[in-house]
């Protein structure tokens, strides 16, 4: 007898409610799911199918092992507008063309050339700080991150045009992440909002209406306001390129605005543009969420946050120089960063869209359906990392002599996995372990969260997982720039 397509059990709770869920205390609700339904279970939302997250290691070997043809890129459910070209929504050969285009600009010697530069921008910022001062962590971090995509996208380190991007891009994240918005595309459909704000977005462009960026009537009018603004500097900036052609240029705007087609054709201006939106996006919201959750976790350690620092400063002695480099490769601040990625990760799950009734697992889904990894709680699986599974414990990541070590694609995937892993992951890890081997070996920060052992609230922002109401630290030392290459150092 055949097998008959069917859902994994749906909550009993309405559409809305299960959307709302997923906004704010998402990882509460995640509990709370496998409590109640276990490994895997159906969500439906407002406006769009079904979407079956799974925790079952077999699932999600299965879903990675998907193939071009079984799934539809073009229905993942992002409610910020990307542009419609992007990578992300592409299916087939398209998709794997333009990440093919993508990828290079965020691996290899490309990123080693960056380390310096992270660090330098890094160091840049820890200099104009001053013992008493307070931030919030992931704001903090995000305008760090902010500094090196200006530089590694548009080759910006400083100016009027620098301080401009920078400033446009930080208002229409936070604008388009904004919980106005969220609760939108949670009641019409994440993909319907996005394509309709898309159309305003290219209405407004093709007449030349960027509007004043300030709030309106209309919820969405100043997303779409600072979005056109920060567009027409990117057409700018790309029809300046491709006039110079200059091929010296390796900063990732130009690479993809002298870039052509299988026929020759240089890529529309809309497709490098929403590359670059995705890129930009992607690279400030996930290490913002991302290092959050990890400054939570050194401040409620102090022990490890010393042990980082002891490491990076012991290695930098050993080889009688700093490399950013070298030291964000080391294997403890490695192993802190996937510690927290594992226990507390940012982005709770990926999505694919089947394009017909696909086995996974020990389920026929349905055609039509989302099937999603769903990371916080695979994280957690105490099967796979013991009985200690949910202690943050970077040690889990060392082996017996020293090395790092690593688990299976599903069992660990904090950036996803498969043909639609991340681009940028390269880029992502790499800024995010110099960022905080900086801050161990310069800073000492002090927060609420000192002698606690909880975690907050989560919130969807973005895409991305972050504490809800932010991580306000105090800083309460700062060591000098060249710390660690003295011939010693004392116990600071």
């Amino acid at each position: 007898m055949n097998q008959k397509a069917q859902l994994p059990p749906i909550p009993k709770e309405n559409k809305f409610k299960q959307a709302l869920s997923l906004g704010i205390g998402i990882w509460d609700y995640f509990d709370e799911k496998q409590k109640e339904l276990g490994d895997t279970y159906t969500l439906t939302f407002p406006g769009q199918g079904p979407m079956v997250w799974t925790s079952d290691p077999k699932m999600i070997q299965d879903i990675l092992k998907l193939q071009r043809h079984q799934i539809d890129g073009s229905l993942v459910q992002l409610p910020f507008d990307l542009g419609e070209s992007n990578l992300v929504f592409a299916n087939n050969k398209e998709h794997e063309n333009a990440r093919k285009l993508v990828i290079p600009q965020f691996a290899g010697n490309i990123l080693k050339k960056r380390a310096d530069m992270m660090a330098k921008i890094t160091n840049e910022h820890i200099d104009s700080w001053s013992v008493g001062d307070t931030f919030d962590a992931p704001r903090l971090i995000g305008d760090i991150t902010m500094d090196i995509t200006c530089a590694t996208l548009f080759d910006l380190h400083s100016g009027e045009r620098k301080d401009r991007y920078k400033e446009l891009m930080l208002a229409w994240i936070m604008e388009a992440n904004s919980d106005i918005n969220f609760t939108l595309a949670s009641f019409v459909g994440a993909t319907r909002f996005r394509r309709f704000l898309n159309k305003q977005y290219m209405r407004r462009s093709r007449q030349g209406k960027m509007g004043n960026g300030k709030k309106g009537l209309l919820p969405w009018k100043r997303g779409v306001d600072l979005k056109v603004q920060l567009a027409t500097l990117l057409r700018e900036d790309i029809r300046d390129i491709r006039a110079r052609d200059d091929e010296t240029e390796s900063h990732t705007l130009s690479f993809l605005a002298r870039t052509r087609d299988p026929d020759g054709n240089l890529l529309d201006e809309e497709k490098v543009i929403s590359e670059v939106y995705g890129l930009m996006i992607g690279g400030h919201e996930t290490s913002a969420a991302t290092t959050a959750w990890l400054m939570i976790w050194m401040l409620q350690k102090p022990e490890v946050y010393k042990k980082m620092r002891d490491e990076v400063v012991a290695f930098i002695q050993q080889e009688g120089e700093h490399d950013p480099l070298k030291t964000s490769e080391l294997p403890y601040v490695t192993a802190c960063l996937n510690e927290s990625q594992r226990i507390t990760p940012s982005a709770p799950g990926f999505i694919r869209w089947l394009r017909e009734d696909t086995q996974i697992g020990d389920w026929l889904i349905p055609g039509g359906t989302a099937v999603l990894p769903n990371i916080y709680s695979t994280h957690r699986r105490k099967d796979i990392y013991g009985e200690d599974a949910l202690e943050y414990k970077p040690e889990r990541w060392i082996t017996k002599t020293g090395g790092q070590k690593s688990f299976k694609p599903n069992q660990f995937m904090p950036f996803g996995g498969g043909r639609r892993a991340c681009v940028g992951m390269g880029q992502a890890k790499q800024q995010m372990r110099i960022i905080f081997s900086e801050f161990a070996r310069r800073v000492d920060f002090t927060s609420e969260f000192v002698g606690t052992t909880g975690m907050p609230k989560s919130r969807l922002v973005g895409g991305q997982v972050e504490p809800k109401d932010g991580v306000p630290v105090t800083v309460t030392a700062i060591r000098e720039e060249d710390y660690g290459r003295q011939a010693s150092v004392s116990a600071a």
